[in-house]
């Protein structure tokens, strides 16, 4: 059975994108930056934790984020004996919408109003 980390992929991806919009702060790019370094070694099977923690302590929080995400993606797509993955083996997803979703606006619950105690 060949295995295909789509999920890791898919966030790395996703991280790639964000990098390139146009309303994000240059902190908040770095950040993207960092979750797909993490992802990257997650995925390549490399520890730079120490690293990072080190030399880019602004941005470990998002590099630990990206690589204990890729781990826990990896271990849900390992193969069991069996010869499903973890995620396989869950089965397929049952979605139900709440009642409330299919309803018009008037039929809608109404909002919550919430106090400030301050």
């Amino acid at each position: 059975m060949k295995y295909e980390p789509n999920n890791i992929i898919s966030r790395i991806a996703w991280c790639r994108l964000q990098q390139q919009l146009h309303s994000i702060t240059k902190d908040e790019r770095a950040g993207w930056r960092a979750e797909e370094a993490g992802l990257v070694d997650a995925l390549g099977c490399r520890d730079q934790i120490a690293f990072m923690r080190e030399e880019h302590r602004s941005q470990f929080i998002r590099y630990q984020c990206g690589f204990e995400d890729g781990r826990a993606l990896l271990r849900l797509s390992t193969p069991t004996p069996g010869g499903m993955t973890r995620m396989e083996e869950l089965g397929p997803a049952t979605l139900k919408t709440p009642t409330w979703v299919d309803r018009r606006p008037s039929q809608a619950p109404p909002p919550v109003q919430v106090e400030s105690r301050r």
